[in-house]
Formats: C-alpha cells, structure tokens, sequence
C-alpha cells in the first residue's frame, strides 16, 4: 500500500522509440494486410452472425455478444481460415476485454490460423489483450489509438464494421479507465496529477472531472489528487482479476520508487 507521492515514471528515450516503431509498424500492416473487401451476395457463417453481434453491442450487452461470437466461431462451417471470420473473433476479444476477461479473449485468438494472426487488426487486438494482462497503461492507451486509426481509416475493409470495433474500443477504453480509477483508489492515499495521467491516459482536465465522480479530491496548490478513502460495497466484491491487478499496481509503483 503506497502512502505518500510516487514518483512519476520516467519516460526514456528507448521507451519512446519502441512505442514509436511499434506505432508505425502497425500502420505500415494496416496498409498491407487486411482481409479482402465483403461480398454480401452470398455471405457466410461468419457475415449472418455480425447483426445479431452488431445489436448486441448496441445494448452493451456483452454475455449476448460472447455467446453469439463464441457459437458462431467455434461452430461454423465457411472454413477456419475464412478473412471473415474477423467479423466474429475480433468483437468477442473487444467484449472479453470490456469485461477484463483475458484467459478467454487468448484464447479466441489462439484459435485464429497463422494467415489471420498476421493481419494488422488481430495483431493490434492481440497486443492490446498482453499489454491489457500486464497493466501497462500508457502502452495500452497507444495501443487504442493505432486500433482507433486502423479502423477508421478510409481504406480499411468495411466501414460498417469499423463504426462497430470503434465503438467496442472505445468502450475498452473507458471500462480500462474505470477498473483503473477503482483500483488506485484502493493503492493510494494521494497521488500526483501527473502520474494519474500515466494510469488514466487522459488529460490533467479530464481527470479532475472524473475524479469528483469517484469522490476524489484535488488540491490545485499541490496539483495532488486524494482518492475517496472509504471502501464500497463494489471494491468489496472485486473479483480476483481486479485484486491481482491492484497488486500489479503496487508492484509496479514500488518498482519505481526505488
């Protein structure tokens, strides 16, 4: 349990080149390697079950969404290989991740052919599922962005379908960023600003706002922001994937105190 300030962690040169090469790699493969353009004329398993996947989210319904993606994927007969098999798998990881459920969504990927593991999108989903399971948070902030980018850019595969993944991302995001508030409230007594930054991957503005959401107080002169103390009811029935986190969170901030 951290008592006092950390110190923010430093951002090195190494640090930023690897972020920048990763970054860069993904929209070089975005360009590259992407599924050919949908055929509606006659589609397969995998198209008929996107508007049943599509409403789902629309309801943030994640069960109903996990079920559909599940039986389709694993029950479907348009061929494992299939490039629209994306259609499924990639909404079923975004709802495994929404809900912080990483055993499940590797293994959605880890059902994927090497030919499909390859494309540009599984490859993001699947970095995004790693750094997500190891709680590197300004990786996993940047990690949305190229996901944000590789779906909205003009020239990916299916506009339709990149409106779905944008919003399930951005669901991610904000569901990561929530576990995120909840969990330094429980490693922290204070914290500053500036490392709430590196946790939450929004703005100095954004964070105080959301702050006094959670209860939180903010001291301008200190630029200190001090998490509500008491424990609810919901911290008190956090699953263990979220007590393991909270201690990657310490783990991780002992590491840099040292």
């Amino acid at each position: 349990m951290v008592n006092g300030p950390p110190t923010p962690p430093p951002t090195t040169s190494v640090e930023l080149q690897e972020a920048a090469q990763a970054s860069a790699s993904a929209q070089e493969q975005g360009s590259t390697s992407q599924p050919a353009p949908l055929s509606s004329t006659n589609p397969d398993d995998y198209q008929r079950a996107l508007p049943v996947i599509r409403e789902a989210a629309s309801r943030c319904d994640w069960d109903a969404l996990i079920s559909r993606a599940e039986t389709v994927d694993v029950t479907a007969t348009s061929g494992d290989s299939q490039p629209t098999r994306v259609l499924v798998v990639s909404p079923l990881v975004l709802a495994y991740l929404i809900q912080d459920k990483i055993p499940p969504a590797r293994y959605a990927l880890g059902r994927l052919p090497d030919d499909l593991s390859n494309l540009a999108l599984v490859k993001l989903l699947a970095s995004l599922t790693n750094l997500t399971s190891h709680r590197h948070h300004s990786r996993v902030y940047s990690t949305v962005t190229s996901l944000l980018e590789l779906v909205g850019n003009p020239e990916f595969f299916d506009q339709e379908f990149g409106v779905l993944l944008t919003n399930l991302v951005t669901q991610f995001a904000d569901a990561f960023r929530r576990r995120t508030f909840q969990l330094l409230s429980q490693a922290y007594s204070s914290l500053p600003l500036s490392l709430a930054q590196d946790y939450l991957g929004v703005s100095a503005e954004v964070i105080v706002n959301e702050a006094n959401q959670y209860g939180w107080t903010h001291d301008p002169s200190t630029q200190l922001l001090f998490p509500k103390t008491h424990q609810t009811q919901e911290a008190r029935r956090t699953s263990m994937s979220s007590l393991s986190t909270l201690h990657l969170v310490a783990d991780s901030v002992a590491r840099l105190e040292v």
